[in-house]
């Protein structure tokens, strides 16, 4: 019997539905042989601001899949900005691998970059979604799974995509011979996919890839499903744009049929990981030594440690606390399974940042905060111009009773007050027009 799920997630209800759902993947799932094709565009349409970490973001997924996720190297296809001609050939290649192995396949496919609501935004040619859809449903793979981290674009600074935009949507008819199809997004039908500075990269890829690595293992078996790792990006990025101007909530479509679980990476089998204590949710951001990129993050869990797969390497870990943070050296060898707790931590401001430097387009103000401002500076300006305007008035009634030409120094304040008076009169009537348009 097929089961057919079309559902948006609003609510930790639709969530564990969710977990449910996903869990009744085929037990082909398990596949021996996992094939990906993972995509970075930034530069998007000549219409588009390009982004800055879509190519980063899509690098780290390839990364992790074949780290973590069983995926050979020479089985992870990365694109760079490529054109839609390259895709398509992509994909086709990815085809024709699945269909010459002998066995229980896994197709993955991964686009971060510009969309809107028909299309893909990549250089040449138009790849609409119902092309991916239709391609992505034919590969000749027991199981399929694609994820898109893209949107709306032009909106708001840092964030991705076009016009208003569905989510990909996938409509499954009973007369379809899918095995096993999941499609998920990284927001909604008319919502924003957020870049972040502070990230290096797109906030629902960094919870995804964090959840890969092990954030996501809620029941600490040492291996991450789909459903975890969706579940946590979800959450988390819910979570962290709820107070942006763009909260975003993901989405996911699937159609597929038997039971058993789809496990995606399995942390456990990691060359190094970093063991993060028990505790009330506290938490901890790992970024690569010179900071300049989050590498992965996860929160304290009160029942059980929780173990980050990381490559071996030197890195900073950084606990969020309310007031500051706490920053510590962390080296991981092959093999080195090291203690959070048992780091050297020392006390920074929270102004330091999870990375360094701050980027001026990242920093999002809500319309209101926007209104109140201009509206003040409006009232500013206005008082400012009842007083020139006051004072020009005054003194050119008391030199006019004067009956006399002007001096060169009164005929210099005069004029000094009037002009002060037309700039602050100027400036009262554009920032109380820029006040109605922000409200």
């Amino acid at each position: 019997m097929t089961l057919r799920c079309r559902v948006r997630l609003i609510g930790r209800a639709l969530l564990r539905s969710l977990s449910l759902c996903l869990t009744l993947l085929p037990v082909s799932a398990l596949a021996e042989t996992r094939f990906a094709l993972v995509v970075g565009a930034n530069a998007g349409w000549s219409q588009d601001r390009a982004l800055r970490h879509a190519v980063s973001d899509a690098q780290h997924v390839a990364e992790v899949l074949a780290e973590l996720g069983e995926f050979e190297r020479d089985n992870v296809v990365l694109l760079r900005d490529p054109d839609t001609a390259e895709v398509r050939a992509g994909l086709a290649a990815l085809a024709k691998k699945a269909s010459a192995v002998d066995g229980q396949t896994l197709v993955f496919f991964y686009y971060s970059g510009h969309a809107d609501d028909r299309w893909l935004h990549l250089k040449g040619d138009p790849l609409g979604f119902d092309e991916l859809n239709a391609t992505l449903r034919d590969l000749p793979a027991q199981v399929r799974v694609g994820v898109l981290d893209a949107c709306r674009s032009g909106a708001l600074v840092s964030t991705k995509g076009g016009a208003p935009v569905a989510t990909f949507d996938v409509t499954v008819v009973d007369e379809l011979t899918v095995r096993g199809l999941a499609l998920l997004t990284s927001s909604g039908a008319d919502e924003l996919s957020q870049e972040q500075r502070a990230l290096q990269g797109s906030v629902f890829t960094h919870h995804l890839i964090s959840g890969l690595r092990g954030a996501a293992d809620f029941d600490s078996n040492g291996q991450v499903t789909l459903a975890e790792a969706y579940r946590h990006a979800y959450q988390r990025t819910e979570a962290d744009t709820a107070a942006t101007l763009a909260p975003q909530r993901p989405a996911f479509r699937y159609d597929i049929k038997g039971k058993g679980e789809l496990v995606m990476t399995w942390p456990v089998k990691s060359t190094a990981s970093l063991l993060l204590p028990r505790g009330a949710g506290e938490r901890y951001v790992v970024v690569d030594d010179e900071e300049r990129w989050v590498v992965a993050e996860g929160s304290a869990s009160p029942d059980h440690e929780l173990r980050v797969a990381l490559p071996a390497g030197k890195y900073r870990v950084k606990q969020v606390l309310a007031d500051q943070l706490q920053v510590a050296s962390l080296t991981l060898a092959d093999g080195a399974r090291v203690d959070a707790k048992g780091l050297a931590y020392s006390s920074m401001p929270l102004s330091s940042g999870l990375v360094k430097g701050v980027d001026l387009a990242d920093v999002v103000v809500h319309p209101r905060t926007a209104f109140w401002f201009v509206a003040g500076s409006a009232v500013l300006a206005g008082i400012a111009w009842a007083v020139a305007g006051g004072t020009n008035l005054q003194m050119r009634g008391q030199y006019a009773a004067v009956g006399r030409p002007l001096s060169p120094r009164e005929s210099q304040t005069v004029t000094g007050w009037a002009v002060a008076s037309d700039v602050a009169m100027g400036l009262t009537a554009t920032l109380l027009l820029a006040a109605v348009f922000t409200w």
